[in-house]
C-alpha cells in the first residue's frame, strides 16, 4: 500500500511540474503534452497580420494588404515559405531553430540571412509570433493544419 501511494504522490508532483512549466508564452498553453517542437511543426498558414508603431503604440491590421502565406515547417529544422498573390507567387526554402531558451524561433533563408521571431503563441493549431524592424513591430497570426 506505501508503494501505491508513493507512486501516486509522485505522478501528483510530476504533473504539477509539468503544468507549471508550459507557460512559457505570453499566450500560450496552460498544459499541454506535446513538445514545443511537435507544436511548431506544421503547416501554417497567416491569419492576421498588425503592425505596431513602437514611438506612439498605434497599431494597424494590414492582413487585406498582404499576399496569402503559408509557411511548411518540417522537423528536420527545413521550412518552406510561400506567397502568393494573384498569379503570382514566391517560393524560398530556409531553415530553423529554436534561440537557447524556446522563446525565439531563428530563422536563415537561402541567401543566408537570418530572421528572429518572438513566440507569443504556439499551440497545436495556433501560432502567433512578433519580429521588431526599426521602430514597427509585426505581429503575425497563423492557423495550422
Amino acid at each position: 500500500m506505501k508503494k501505491s501511494n508513493a507512486l501516486k504522490l509522485f505522478a501528483f508532483a510530476l504533473l504539477a511540474l509539468v503544468v507549471t512549466s508550459c507557460s512559457k508564452y505570453e499566450e500560450g498553453s496552460k498544459f499541454t503534452v506535446l513538445t514545443k517542437k511537435q507544436r511548431l511543426v506544421n503547416t501554417w498558414t497567416m491569419s492576421k497580420t498588425t503592425v505596431v508603431d513602437d514611438n506612439n503604440g498605434n497599431s494597424a491590421d494590414i492582413t487585406a494588404n498582404m499576399p496569402d502565406i503559408t509557411i511548411d515547417i518540417k522537423k528536420d529544422g527545413t521550412y518552406t515559405f510561400t506567397s502568393t498573390s494573384g498569379s503570382f507567387s514566391n517560393t524560398d526554402n530556409g531553415t530553423w531553430v529554436f534561440s537557447s531558451d524556446k522563446l525565439n524561433v531563428l530563422q536563415t533563408d537561402s541567401n543566408g540571412d537570418t530572421e528572429s521571431a518572438v513566440i507569443i503563441k504556439l499551440k497545436n493549431k495556433e501560432l502567433k509570433m512578433s519580429s521588431t524592424s526599426g521602430n514597427y513591430t509585426t505581429i503575425s497570426e497563423y492557423t495550422g493544419l
